[in-house]
Order: structure tokens, then C-alpha cells, then sequence
């Protein structure tokens, strides 16, 4: 036993040095005074002295010893100008952020905060200027997506939905086969229906979902979703629900609720709607609204099918359907709103502690269902 323990300690003892010997080879060599100043930066800045703090990140940007450490440093620096409304300083901060190091780990994004300062601060047609060129350059940038939205917005503001589409047209093959491809598209639908064209609308939603398919497609389901509604609007119901099923299909092929996105419950739960108040199918939407249940186990919209659903029965005199269903609300989702108002619905159920919701009551006395 005192051998094993022996061993066993000096194994240990063993690692130990093999760890201190490795520890600093390992471990990124930023230099004490960086590390001294970024953190007097931090302080000034989260104190409110900016131009303290912004001296102190311009010590920590002379003192770097890695490109990245430098880079942010200066990074930190142009904020706290920023802070300070210090926008002359800020510009020149981002500038030599970029002379020296042009391809560096926060290029990119300095580009993006010098086009803002200008048009916040500045020339606004020359900083429009450079957001699109930055937009262009780097298209799979975090910030670009929604500087393509402001691009769009401004054109719309000083031409209409009609002139912005035709800008959108002008600089929309720059960004083909980019990351804003399907952004592209998606706005130009967008574009067309604000100005009145819902058939075309219509037919850039579908075409833009249809080139983009799931996973490729970060604006897919939003296109068929959006594509459904303008398809009911024009009268035609059992399109859009085509256009929902189609939304669904990848989820429908999966074998855990995990697959789900974000509109994939929103399409389901309009789809019941779409055979309940459109088709007069009630059926059909009992089935579509179970659906939203059952396949959808963590949607926030679960119980809301479930009373219309019971709601349904109720209207049709099946007390028996209309109880099993209120039932399986205050079993399976007590925290509902619904779960108190089971009662309602099913007298032989018992009644809550707390009273049904007023709104939800006149619901029932004949106001339109969820």
C-alpha cells in the first residue's frame, strides 16, 4: 500500500512539473503592461471618463505584443471616443485601426463604424457610400445584413418602395452567390408588394425560398410563410396552405420535435385557421390544431390550439371531445391561462381556484376563436 501511495505521488509530482514547464510555452504571451492598461481602460470606461479611459487603450495598443490584443485595444479606444462624442478622435482611432492591420481580426467591423460615424456624424451620402462598399466587401460579415436593411430603408425614404426596388435591382447582382443573395430576393419581395404588386410578390417569395432550400436558406421560411399570407389575402386559402406544408416538410421528415424553427408552429397553427375560417373545413382544423399539440413540444402556442380545438367540439355538440380535450389541458399544461376555464367549457369538470379570464368567457359566448 505505501509503494502504491508513493507512486502515486510522484506521478503526480511528475505532471506537475511537466505542467510548469509547458504552462508558459502554452499559454498566449500578452504582456503584463497590456494587460495593466486594458484594464485601467475598463475601469475609466465603465466609470464614465472616457477620454481616460480612451488614453489608457491607446497605452495598451502601443504595448500589445499580438496583432489582435493591438486591434482591440484600438478598437476599445474609437468606442470610448465615441462615449466622450469625441467623433473626430473616433475616426482617426478606426482609421489607424486599419493602416495597421488592413486584414486584421477587427477590420472589418472598423470599416462598418467609420461608414456609421460618417453618417451619423458627417457626410451621410458619402457615409452611405461606404456602408454599401463595406456590404459589398464582405458580405458574410455579422454586420452586414442589416446594413443591406439601412441601405434599402434610406433609398425607400428618398424614392419609394418603387425606387428602392429599382436600386435593389441595380445592386443586386454584386451580392450574387454571396451570403445576401437570398437577403437580396427576400427584399425585392418585400419592395414589390409595399408597392402594390402582390402577384409579384407573391411569386419572388416562393422563387427565393424555392433557390435557397433549408439549411442553405436563412430567410426560407420566412419567404413561404409570408408567401401564405398574401396567397389567403388574394382569396386563394388552399395555396396557402400548400405554401405552409411546404414550409413544414423538413420537419415533418425529422424524427425529434428538436427540428423545429422559429415560424414552424406560426405555420402550423395558420394552417387550422386557414381550414377553419377560409375552407369551413372544421375538421380539418381539429386535425391541424392536435397537430400543433402533439408535434410541437415546445411551442408556446401548444394550449392555444388545444382550447380552439375544444372550442370546435363544443360548437359541434360533442361534449364528450370538448371535455377530453379541456381535460387534457389541466393535466398536461396547468400553467395555462386555459387550464382555469376547463370548467367552461365542460361543466362536469371541476371548477378552479381562480376564475376564467373575462376576455377568454366572451370567447366563448360567441366572439371569434384564437
Amino acid at each position: 500500500m505505501s509503494r502504491r501511495i508513493a507512486a502515486n505521488a510522484s506521478a503526480a509530482a511528475l505532471a506537475l512539473a511537466i505542467a510548469a514547464l509547458l504552462g508558459p510555452a502554452c499559454a498566449p504571451a500578452r504582456g503584463d503592461a497590456y494587460l495593466a492598461a486594458m484594464g485601467a481602460g475598463e475601469r475609466a470606461y465603465h466609470a464614465g471618463r472616457y477620454r481616460e479611459a480612451a488614453r489608457s487603450f491607446d497605452g495598451a495598443a502601443s504595448r500589445a505584443l499580438r496583432v489582435k490584443d493591438r486591434d482591440e485595444a484600438r478598437l476599445m479606444q474609437a468606442r470610448a471616443f465615441e462615449r466622450a462624442e469625441a467623433w473626430g478622435e473616433a475616426r482617426a482611432s478606426y482609421e489607424r485601426l486599419l493602416a495597421d492591420s488592413p486584414h486584421g481580426p477587427r477590420s472589418v467591423r472598423a470599416e462598418f463604424e467609420l461608414a456609421d460615424l460618417a453618417i451619423e456624424h458627417g457626410d451621410t451620402d458619402a457615409g452611405f457610400a461606404r456602408l454599401l462598399a463595406a456590404t459589398r466587401r464582405h458580405p458574410s460579415h455579422g454586420l452586414a445584413r442589416n446594413a443591406l436593411k439601412r441601405l434599402i430603408q434610406r433609398e425607400e425614404e428618398r424614392a419609394g418602395a418603387g425606387g428602392a426596388l429599382a436600386w435593389l435591382r441595380r445592386q443586386g447582382p454584386s451580392f450574387r452567390g454571396t451570403a445576401l443573395d437570398q437577403d437580396v430576393a427576400y427584399h425585392a419581395g418585400l419592395l414589390l408588394e409595399r408597392s402594390g404588386d402582390r402577384e409579384g410578390a407573391l411569386r419572388a417569395f416562393v422563387a427565393t425560398a424555392r433557390a435557397h432550400p433549408y439549411p442553405a436558406g436563412n430567410l426560407t421560411d420566412n419567404a413561404l410563410f409570408h408567401a401564405a399570407e398574401i396567397a389567403a389575402s388574394l382569396g386563394r386559402p388552399e395555396e396557402a396552405i400548400g405554401y405552409l406544408r411546404e414550409m413544414l416538410a423538413p420537419r415533418e421528415s425529422a424524427v425529434t420535435g428538436s427540428y423545429d424553427r422559429e415560424k414552424f408552429d406560426d405555420a402550423q397553427l395558420e394552417i387550422a385557421r386557414l381550414y377553419r375560417d377560409a375552407l369551413g373545413d372544421r375538421a380539418a382544423a381539429r386535425r391541424e390544431l392536435r397537430k400543433l399539440y402533439t408535434n410541437h413540444p415546445a411551442s408556446i402556442l401548444r394550449d392555444d390550439a388545444l382550447w380552439a380545438e375544444a372550442k370546435l367540439w363544443r360548437e359541434e355538440g360533442r361534449t364528450r371531445e370538448a371535455c377530453a380535450t379541456a381535460a387534457l389541458i389541466t393535466r398536461e399544461l396547468p400553467d395555462s391561462r386555459y387550464a382555469r376555464c376547463a370548467h367552461a367549457i365542460c361543466p362536469s369538470l371541476p371548477a378552479a381556484q381562480r376564475p376564467c379570464a373575462d376576455y377568454i368567457v366572451r370567447e366563448l359566448d360567441g366572439e371569434k376563436a384564437p
